[in-house]
Protein backbone atom coordinates (compact mmCIF):
# COMPACT_ATOMS: atom_id res chain seq x y z
CA UNK A 1 0.00 0.00 0.00
CA UNK A 2 1.15 3.40 -0.93
CA UNK A 3 -0.31 6.57 0.99
CA UNK A 4 0.48 9.09 -1.84
CA UNK A 5 1.29 12.82 0.62
CA UNK A 6 0.56 15.40 -2.00
CA UNK A 7 -1.76 14.46 -5.57
CA UNK A 8 -0.04 14.41 -8.79
CA UNK A 9 1.99 16.39 -10.91
CA UNK A 10 2.79 16.52 -15.13
CA UNK A 11 6.41 15.89 -15.74
CA UNK A 12 7.71 17.82 -18.88
CA UNK A 13 11.10 17.41 -20.94
CA UNK A 14 11.42 19.62 -23.70
CA UNK A 15 8.36 19.03 -25.82
CA UNK A 16 7.64 15.15 -24.19
CA UNK A 17 4.50 14.98 -21.92
CA UNK A 18 5.10 12.21 -19.68
CA UNK A 19 2.04 9.90 -17.62
CA UNK A 20 0.65 11.76 -14.17
CA UNK A 21 3.59 10.77 -12.01
CA UNK A 22 2.97 11.01 -8.25
CA UNK A 23 4.29 13.73 -5.99
CA UNK A 24 6.21 12.79 -3.26
CA UNK A 25 8.03 11.81 -0.90
CA UNK A 26 5.87 8.53 -1.11
CA UNK A 27 4.58 7.19 2.35
CA UNK A 28 4.78 3.37 1.95
CA UNK A 29 4.27 0.43 4.32
CA UNK A 30 6.18 0.15 7.49
CA UNK A 31 7.34 3.69 6.86
CA UNK A 32 6.17 6.62 9.15
CA UNK A 33 6.74 10.62 8.61
CA UNK A 34 9.15 11.08 10.71
CA UNK A 35 11.70 8.59 9.07
CA UNK A 36 11.76 10.99 6.30
CA UNK A 37 14.24 13.20 8.32
CA UNK A 38 17.92 12.01 7.92
CA UNK A 39 18.35 12.65 11.51
CA UNK A 40 16.00 10.19 12.39
CA UNK A 41 18.71 7.70 10.88
CA UNK A 42 21.86 9.68 12.29
CA UNK A 43 20.13 9.69 15.49
CA UNK A 44 20.41 5.72 15.67
CA UNK A 45 24.13 5.75 15.06
CA UNK A 46 26.70 5.42 17.66
CA UNK A 47 29.30 8.01 16.25
CA UNK A 48 27.73 9.32 13.27
CA UNK A 49 30.52 12.23 13.15
CA UNK A 50 33.76 9.60 12.91
CA UNK A 51 36.19 10.24 9.99
CA UNK A 52 35.63 7.23 8.03
CA UNK A 53 38.01 8.19 5.53
CA UNK A 54 40.91 11.06 5.67
CA UNK A 55 41.24 12.98 1.75
CA UNK A 56 44.16 11.21 1.43
CA UNK A 57 42.48 7.83 2.05
CA UNK A 58 40.10 9.04 -0.18
CA UNK A 59 42.24 9.92 -2.67
CA UNK A 60 43.76 5.61 -2.44
CA UNK A 61 40.43 4.85 -2.51
CA UNK A 62 39.63 6.62 -6.07
CA UNK A 63 43.00 4.90 -6.96
CA UNK A 64 41.72 1.63 -6.20
CA UNK A 65 38.39 2.10 -7.93
CA UNK A 66 40.28 3.34 -11.45
CA UNK A 67 42.26 -0.10 -11.00
CA UNK A 68 39.05 -2.34 -10.55
CA UNK A 69 36.77 -0.41 -12.55
CA UNK A 70 37.38 -1.42 -16.42
CA UNK A 71 34.60 1.32 -17.71
CA UNK A 72 37.17 3.94 -15.81
CA UNK A 73 39.36 5.89 -18.31
CA UNK A 74 41.65 8.81 -16.84
CA UNK A 75 41.64 11.25 -19.47
CA UNK A 76 44.79 13.26 -17.90
CA UNK A 77 46.69 10.29 -18.47
CA UNK A 78 45.79 8.52 -22.19
CA UNK A 79 47.19 8.91 -25.06
CA UNK A 80 47.22 12.06 -27.72
CA UNK A 81 46.40 10.47 -30.79
CA UNK A 82 44.34 7.10 -31.06
CA UNK A 83 44.63 4.52 -34.29
CA UNK A 84 41.32 5.61 -36.12
CA UNK A 85 40.39 2.34 -37.21
CA UNK A 86 39.61 1.17 -33.46
CA UNK A 87 37.15 4.40 -33.44
CA UNK A 88 35.58 3.51 -36.79
CA UNK A 89 34.80 -0.31 -35.81
CA UNK A 90 33.88 1.18 -32.50
CA UNK A 91 31.43 3.70 -33.78
CA UNK A 92 30.17 0.87 -37.09
CA UNK A 93 29.54 -1.84 -34.36
CA UNK A 94 27.23 0.72 -32.10
CA UNK A 95 25.52 1.74 -35.33
CA UNK A 96 24.97 -2.18 -36.31
CA UNK A 97 23.44 -3.03 -32.87
CA UNK A 98 21.28 -0.84 -32.54
CA UNK A 99 19.86 -0.48 -35.91
CA UNK A 100 19.17 -4.45 -35.91
CA UNK A 101 17.19 -4.24 -32.87
CA UNK A 102 13.66 -4.69 -32.62
CA UNK A 103 12.75 -1.01 -31.44
CA UNK A 104 9.57 1.06 -30.89
CA UNK A 105 8.81 4.79 -30.87
CA UNK A 106 7.30 7.11 -28.23
CA UNK A 107 3.96 6.20 -29.73
CA UNK A 108 4.15 2.46 -29.48
CA UNK A 109 5.28 2.08 -33.56
CA UNK A 110 7.98 0.21 -34.59
CA UNK A 111 11.14 2.19 -35.65
CA UNK A 112 12.10 0.71 -38.90
CA UNK A 113 15.96 0.15 -40.19
CA UNK A 114 15.28 2.78 -42.72
CA UNK A 115 14.91 5.63 -40.25
CA UNK A 116 18.67 4.66 -39.07
CA UNK A 117 19.48 4.23 -42.56
CA UNK A 118 18.17 7.55 -43.62
CA UNK A 119 18.52 9.62 -40.49
CA UNK A 120 21.74 8.62 -38.74
CA UNK A 121 24.19 6.65 -41.15
CA UNK A 122 24.94 9.18 -43.57
CA UNK A 123 25.95 11.58 -40.97
CA UNK A 124 28.20 9.38 -39.10
CA UNK A 125 31.17 9.98 -41.56
CA UNK A 126 33.45 6.72 -40.56
CA UNK A 127 34.69 6.83 -44.20
CA UNK A 128 35.81 10.13 -43.43
CA UNK A 129 38.31 9.51 -39.97
CA UNK A 130 41.93 9.29 -40.68
CA UNK A 131 44.50 6.63 -39.93
CA UNK A 132 45.43 8.49 -36.85
CA UNK A 133 43.72 10.66 -34.73
CA UNK A 134 44.98 13.56 -33.24
CA UNK A 135 43.00 13.79 -30.08
CA UNK A 136 40.86 17.64 -29.18
CA UNK A 137 40.13 18.13 -25.67
CA UNK A 138 37.07 19.92 -24.28
CA UNK A 139 34.80 20.19 -21.42
CA UNK A 140 30.81 19.98 -20.99
CA UNK A 141 29.49 23.50 -20.48
CA UNK A 142 26.18 22.52 -19.22
CA UNK A 143 24.91 18.54 -17.97
CA UNK A 144 24.26 16.82 -21.57
CA UNK A 145 23.20 13.44 -22.60
CA UNK A 146 25.80 10.49 -24.01
CA UNK A 147 24.07 8.67 -26.53
CA UNK A 148 24.63 5.13 -28.17
CA UNK A 149 24.29 7.23 -31.70
CA UNK A 150 24.25 10.83 -33.07
CA UNK A 151 20.03 11.67 -32.68
CA UNK A 152 17.89 12.56 -30.01
CA UNK A 153 14.99 10.32 -30.94
CA UNK A 154 13.97 8.30 -28.30
CA UNK A 155 13.55 4.45 -28.89
CA UNK A 156 12.14 1.91 -26.55
CA UNK A 157 12.60 -1.59 -25.88
CA UNK A 158 8.96 -2.88 -25.04
CA UNK A 159 5.68 -0.38 -26.34
CA UNK A 160 5.01 2.36 -23.39
CA UNK A 161 8.28 1.64 -21.97
CA UNK A 162 8.35 5.54 -21.87
CA UNK A 163 11.23 5.84 -19.11
CA UNK A 164 13.93 3.84 -20.91
CA UNK A 165 15.25 5.35 -23.79
CA UNK A 166 17.98 2.24 -25.53
CA UNK A 167 20.00 5.05 -26.80
CA UNK A 168 20.84 6.93 -23.14
CA UNK A 169 23.89 5.90 -21.85
CA UNK A 170 24.38 8.17 -19.03
CA UNK A 171 24.12 12.13 -18.46
CA UNK A 172 28.14 13.91 -17.85
CA UNK A 173 28.10 16.95 -15.67
CA UNK A 174 29.13 20.71 -16.29
CA UNK A 175 33.27 20.52 -16.23
CA UNK A 176 33.64 16.77 -17.46
CA UNK A 177 36.55 16.79 -19.36
CA UNK A 178 36.18 14.57 -22.64
CA UNK A 179 38.16 13.28 -25.45
CA UNK A 180 37.14 14.43 -28.45
CA UNK A 181 37.63 11.31 -31.18
CA UNK A 182 35.28 12.58 -33.92
CA UNK A 183 32.13 14.63 -35.49
CA UNK A 184 29.40 14.35 -37.36
CA UNK A 185 29.40 15.08 -41.19
CA UNK A 186 26.82 18.20 -39.96
CA UNK A 187 28.93 19.12 -36.72
CA UNK A 188 25.94 18.53 -34.94
CA UNK A 189 27.59 15.64 -32.62
CA UNK A 190 30.62 14.90 -31.15
CA UNK A 191 31.76 11.13 -30.50
CA UNK A 192 33.66 11.53 -27.07
CA UNK A 193 35.36 9.56 -24.41
CA UNK A 194 34.59 10.39 -20.89
CA UNK A 195 36.01 9.50 -17.86
CA UNK A 196 32.94 6.75 -17.07
CA UNK A 197 31.28 6.64 -21.04
CA UNK A 198 31.97 6.28 -24.47
CA UNK A 199 29.57 7.93 -27.17
CA UNK A 200 27.89 10.98 -28.60
CA UNK A 201 27.25 14.35 -26.89
CA UNK A 202 25.99 17.38 -28.75
CA UNK A 203 28.82 19.52 -29.70
CA UNK A 204 26.67 22.96 -28.76
CA UNK A 205 27.26 21.80 -24.60
CA UNK A 206 30.55 21.02 -25.38
CA UNK A 207 33.80 23.61 -25.41
CA UNK A 208 36.91 22.85 -26.94
CA UNK A 209 40.48 23.57 -25.41
CA UNK A 210 43.69 24.36 -27.23
CA UNK A 211 45.25 21.38 -25.38
CA UNK A 212 44.18 18.89 -22.65
CA UNK A 213 46.82 20.43 -19.66
CA UNK A 214 44.34 23.91 -20.41
CA UNK A 215 41.37 21.29 -19.40
CA UNK A 216 43.05 20.07 -16.57
CA UNK A 217 43.78 23.15 -14.63
CA UNK A 218 39.93 24.12 -14.71
CA UNK A 219 39.00 20.78 -14.49
CA UNK A 220 41.15 19.35 -11.63
CA UNK A 221 41.89 23.04 -9.95
CA UNK A 222 42.87 22.54 -6.17
CA UNK A 223 40.00 25.34 -5.43
CA UNK A 224 36.51 24.23 -5.93
CA UNK A 225 32.99 24.36 -5.12
CA UNK A 226 31.13 20.77 -4.34
CA UNK A 227 27.57 21.12 -5.32
CA UNK A 228 26.10 19.37 -2.29
CA UNK A 229 22.60 20.41 -2.46
CA UNK A 230 19.97 18.93 -5.16
CA UNK A 231 21.23 21.67 -7.63
CA UNK A 232 22.56 25.06 -7.55
CA UNK A 233 22.07 28.35 -8.97
CA UNK A 234 24.97 30.07 -11.32
CA UNK A 235 24.16 33.29 -12.62
CA UNK A 236 26.13 36.23 -14.83
CA UNK A 237 24.43 38.48 -12.33
CA UNK A 238 26.22 38.66 -8.63
CA UNK A 239 22.73 39.47 -7.50
CA UNK A 240 21.76 36.24 -7.95
CA UNK A 241 21.06 35.12 -4.74
CA UNK A 242 19.69 31.39 -3.52
CA UNK A 243 17.28 31.01 -6.69
CA UNK A 244 14.43 32.85 -5.37
CA UNK A 245 15.91 36.34 -6.33
CA UNK A 246 14.85 38.14 -9.01
CA UNK A 247 18.11 37.36 -11.33
CA UNK A 248 17.40 34.08 -13.38
CA UNK A 249 19.86 31.19 -12.73
CA UNK A 250 21.81 30.78 -15.72
CA UNK A 251 21.26 26.62 -15.02
CA UNK A 252 21.29 24.62 -12.12
CA UNK A 253 24.43 22.42 -11.62
CA UNK A 254 23.24 18.68 -10.02
CA UNK A 255 24.92 17.49 -6.51
CA UNK A 256 28.34 16.34 -7.10
CA UNK A 257 28.99 18.92 -9.97
CA UNK A 258 32.74 20.42 -8.99
CA UNK A 259 33.25 23.66 -10.22
CA UNK A 260 36.06 25.68 -9.98
CA UNK A 261 36.30 29.42 -8.28
CA UNK A 262 38.57 32.37 -8.07
CA UNK A 263 37.38 34.86 -5.03
CA UNK A 264 34.38 34.66 -2.74
CA UNK A 265 33.29 38.31 -1.02
CA UNK A 266 30.27 38.02 1.79
CA UNK A 267 27.73 37.40 -0.94
CA UNK A 268 28.53 35.08 -3.95
CA UNK A 269 31.24 32.85 -5.04
CA UNK A 270 33.29 34.06 -7.89
CA UNK A 271 33.04 30.94 -10.34
CA UNK A 272 34.82 29.68 -13.63
CA UNK A 273 32.03 28.73 -16.81
CA UNK A 274 33.26 26.71 -19.40
CA UNK A 275 31.41 28.86 -22.92
CA UNK A 276 31.40 27.76 -26.37
CA UNK A 277 32.47 30.37 -28.31
CA UNK A 278 33.06 31.04 -32.09
CA UNK A 279 33.81 27.41 -33.63
CA UNK A 280 33.01 26.02 -30.54
CA UNK A 281 36.40 26.65 -28.54
CA UNK A 282 36.57 27.77 -25.36
CA UNK A 283 35.64 30.95 -23.52
CA UNK A 284 36.05 31.08 -19.99
CA UNK A 285 33.78 33.66 -18.27
CA UNK A 286 33.28 34.42 -14.60
CA UNK A 287 29.83 33.85 -13.14
CA UNK A 288 28.65 33.82 -9.49
CA UNK A 289 27.30 31.36 -6.97
CA UNK A 290 25.31 32.39 -4.05
CA UNK A 291 27.04 32.13 -0.70
CA UNK A 292 23.59 30.82 0.25
CA UNK A 293 23.86 27.63 -1.66
CA UNK A 294 24.19 24.36 -0.89
CA UNK A 295 27.79 24.35 -2.11
CA UNK A 296 31.33 23.69 0.17
CA UNK A 297 34.79 24.55 -0.49
CA UNK A 298 36.11 21.24 -1.23
CA UNK A 299 34.36 17.78 -0.27
CA UNK A 300 32.50 17.70 3.36
CA UNK A 301 34.29 15.17 5.97
CA UNK A 302 33.58 11.51 5.09
CA UNK A 303 30.90 10.39 7.46
CA UNK A 304 27.90 8.83 8.00
CA UNK A 305 26.13 11.55 9.13
CA UNK A 306 27.72 13.81 5.61
CA UNK A 307 26.39 10.96 3.36
CA UNK A 308 22.91 10.28 5.18
CA UNK A 309 22.39 13.89 4.72
CA UNK A 310 22.95 13.82 1.30
CA UNK A 311 21.33 11.08 0.20
CA UNK A 312 18.11 12.42 1.88
CA UNK A 313 18.24 15.83 0.18
CA UNK A 314 17.46 13.70 -2.89
CA UNK A 315 13.95 12.06 -1.50
CA UNK A 316 11.55 12.49 -3.65
CA UNK A 317 13.71 13.83 -6.94
CA UNK A 318 12.64 12.68 -9.78
CA UNK A 319 13.76 9.33 -11.50
CA UNK A 320 15.74 9.40 -14.38
CA UNK A 321 17.09 6.81 -16.59
CA UNK A 322 20.52 7.25 -17.48
CA UNK A 323 20.10 11.23 -15.87
CA UNK A 324 16.94 11.64 -18.49
CA UNK A 325 14.93 14.49 -17.44
CA UNK A 326 17.58 16.00 -14.92
CA UNK A 327 16.81 13.14 -13.15
CA UNK A 328 18.55 10.06 -11.39
CA UNK A 329 18.17 6.33 -11.89
CA UNK A 330 19.31 3.84 -9.03
CA UNK A 331 22.72 4.22 -9.75
CA UNK A 332 22.69 7.81 -10.73
CA UNK A 333 21.26 8.63 -7.35
CA UNK A 334 24.05 6.53 -5.54
CA UNK A 335 26.59 8.00 -7.87
CA UNK A 336 25.55 11.83 -7.29
CA UNK A 337 25.87 10.66 -3.24
CA UNK A 338 29.23 9.73 -3.12
CA UNK A 339 30.09 11.75 -5.93
CA UNK A 340 29.82 14.61 -3.50
CA UNK A 341 31.33 13.54 -0.98
CA UNK A 342 34.90 12.94 -2.94
CA UNK A 343 34.31 9.63 -3.88
CA UNK A 344 35.14 9.02 -7.97
CA UNK A 345 32.01 6.63 -8.23
CA UNK A 346 31.37 4.53 -11.13
CA UNK A 347 28.43 5.74 -13.02
CA UNK A 348 27.43 2.23 -13.59
CA UNK A 349 25.24 -0.23 -11.00
CA UNK A 350 27.19 -3.35 -12.03
CA UNK A 351 30.61 -1.50 -11.01
CA UNK A 352 29.39 0.23 -8.29
CA UNK A 353 28.40 -2.87 -6.81
CA UNK A 354 32.35 -4.14 -7.41
CA UNK A 355 34.09 -1.40 -5.50
CA UNK A 356 34.91 -1.07 -1.65
CA UNK A 357 34.42 -4.23 0.62
CA UNK A 358 32.22 -7.16 -0.59
CA UNK A 359 30.57 -7.97 1.95
CA UNK A 360 28.55 -11.23 0.77
CA UNK A 361 27.44 -12.31 -2.72
CA UNK A 362 23.96 -14.55 -2.79
CA UNK A 363 22.26 -16.41 -5.73
CA UNK A 364 18.97 -14.43 -7.20
CA UNK A 365 15.40 -15.19 -4.81
CA UNK A 366 17.89 -16.95 -2.07
CA UNK A 367 16.02 -16.18 1.42
CA UNK A 368 18.92 -16.97 3.17
CA UNK A 369 20.18 -16.78 6.95
CA UNK A 370 23.55 -15.78 5.51
CA UNK A 371 22.06 -13.22 3.79
CA UNK A 372 20.16 -11.51 7.01
CA UNK A 373 23.64 -12.49 9.04
CA UNK A 374 25.24 -9.97 6.48
CA UNK A 375 22.78 -7.31 6.97
CA UNK A 376 22.95 -7.17 10.76
CA UNK A 377 26.68 -6.50 10.04
CA UNK A 378 25.54 -3.69 7.45
CA UNK A 379 26.79 -0.10 7.84
CA UNK A 380 24.55 2.59 7.20
CA UNK A 381 25.11 4.91 5.17
CA UNK A 382 28.42 3.37 3.38
CA UNK A 383 26.40 -0.35 2.65
CA UNK A 384 25.64 -0.58 -0.82
CA UNK A 385 22.94 -3.77 -2.06
CA UNK A 386 22.11 -4.85 -5.53
CA UNK A 387 20.11 -6.74 -6.77
CA UNK A 388 20.10 -7.47 -10.92
CA UNK A 389 19.77 -4.19 -12.51
CA UNK A 390 18.77 -2.11 -9.17
CA UNK A 391 21.29 -0.61 -6.26
CA UNK A 392 20.00 0.44 -2.64
CA UNK A 393 21.47 2.67 -0.04
CA UNK A 394 21.09 1.02 3.46
CA UNK A 395 20.00 3.08 6.36
CA UNK A 396 19.86 0.59 9.08
CA UNK A 397 17.28 -1.70 11.05
CA UNK A 398 14.26 -0.27 12.98
CA UNK A 399 11.24 -2.84 14.96
CA UNK A 400 13.13 -5.77 12.79
CA UNK A 401 13.14 -4.50 9.30
CA UNK A 402 16.08 -3.59 7.40
CA UNK A 403 15.26 0.34 5.50
CA UNK A 404 17.20 1.53 2.29
CA UNK A 405 16.73 4.90 0.36
CA UNK A 406 16.86 4.30 -3.29
CA UNK A 407 15.55 5.86 -6.78
CA UNK A 408 12.83 3.67 -8.54
CA UNK A 409 10.69 3.68 -11.70
CA UNK A 410 7.58 1.68 -10.20
CA UNK A 411 6.91 -1.06 -7.86
CA UNK A 412 5.49 -4.36 -9.13
CA UNK A 413 2.21 -5.68 -7.34
CA UNK A 414 0.62 -8.32 -9.40
CA UNK A 415 1.25 -12.49 -9.55
CA UNK A 416 1.13 -12.21 -13.03
CA UNK A 417 4.36 -11.37 -15.35
CA UNK A 418 2.18 -10.76 -18.71
CA UNK A 419 0.04 -8.27 -16.87
CA UNK A 420 3.05 -7.03 -15.23
CA UNK A 421 0.93 -4.54 -12.49
CA UNK A 422 3.07 -1.56 -11.29
CA UNK A 423 2.45 1.67 -9.77
CA UNK A 424 4.53 4.20 -11.28
CA UNK A 425 6.92 6.13 -8.38
CA UNK A 426 10.02 7.63 -10.60
CA UNK A 427 11.56 9.15 -7.63
CA UNK A 428 13.75 8.67 -4.53
CA UNK A 429 11.92 6.83 -1.65
CA UNK A 430 12.56 5.50 1.35
CA UNK A 431 11.14 1.85 1.99
CA UNK A 432 12.34 -1.48 3.65
CA UNK A 433 13.19 -4.31 2.30
CA UNK A 434 9.81 -5.95 2.37
CA UNK A 435 8.81 -3.83 -1.04
CA UNK A 436 7.55 -5.58 -3.92
CA UNK A 437 7.10 -8.26 -1.34
CA UNK A 438 3.34 -10.06 -3.08
CA UNK A 439 4.50 -9.50 -6.33
CA UNK A 440 5.76 -12.23 -8.86
CA UNK A 441 9.44 -10.67 -8.85
CA UNK A 442 9.38 -10.63 -4.60
CA UNK A 443 10.08 -8.93 -2.61
CA UNK A 444 13.74 -6.33 -2.88
CA UNK A 445 14.99 -8.43 -0.11
CA UNK A 446 14.55 -12.00 -2.02
CA UNK A 447 16.41 -10.34 -5.24
CA UNK A 448 19.54 -9.27 -3.47
CA UNK A 449 22.52 -10.47 -5.00
CA UNK A 450 25.58 -8.25 -3.42
CA UNK A 451 26.29 -6.36 -0.52
CA UNK A 452 29.65 -4.51 -0.37
CA UNK A 453 30.84 -1.62 1.66
CA UNK A 454 32.29 1.66 0.84
CA UNK A 455 34.05 2.44 4.37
Amino acid sequence: MIAILCGMQSVHAEDEELPLLPQGPLLFKFVTPEMFQADYWINLLPDPDRVLKTPQELKFFNWEITQMTSERVDLFAMELEKPGSVIRRVIEADYKTVSNRKLFDVYDKYVPKSFFETEVLPILGTDQIPSTIKIQWGAATRATSVRALPTMKKVLEEKADYEFDQLQFTQIKLWTPVAIYHRTMNSEWYFVQAPYSRGWVKAKDIAVFDSRDEVKRYAKSDSFLDVTGESAPVCFDPLCDDGTGTVAAYFRPSMGTVIPFSTKDAANYVVYLPIRGSGGNVSIRKAYLSRKADVTEGFPAFTQRNIIKQAFKLLGARYGWGGQYDGRDCSGFTHDVYLSMGVDMPRDSKYQGLIGTQLGHFEYGEESENKLITLEHAIPGTTILRMPKHLMLYLGKVNGRHYIIHSTWAERIGTDPVADEKNRINQVVLSDLSLNGDSYLGSLFERIISMNDLN
